[in-house]
């Protein structure tokens, strides 16, 4: 009985083993979905937040500059 329960004790030992093995491979996938060309698979969490913030910061100058372009051509279209 003593032995059958190491036995069983093992079992369940490579049984996690193998169920965080998959777990990785998972997330790995994932990743290669979402990051195909693995850019920011070493980014910690501060960088990512970082980068998205300083995208996020572009994003409305750019969209801020478009804007006044278009205000100064219908000014200029309509000068009254």
């Amino acid at each position: 009985l003593l032995e059958q329960v190491k036995e069983l004790k093992e079992k369940v030992a490579e049984l996690e083993e193998k169920m965080k093995s998959v777990e990785v491979t998972l997330i790995a996938e994932e990743e290669m979905e979402a990051d195909p060309a693995g850019l920011y698979a070493n980014f910690s969490r501060a960088d990512l937040v970082r980068t998205v913030l300083d995208w996020q910061g572009s994003v409305v100058e750019v969209s801020s500059s478009q804007f006044r372009n278009a205000i100064a051509q219908i000014q200029l279209l309509n000068p009254n």
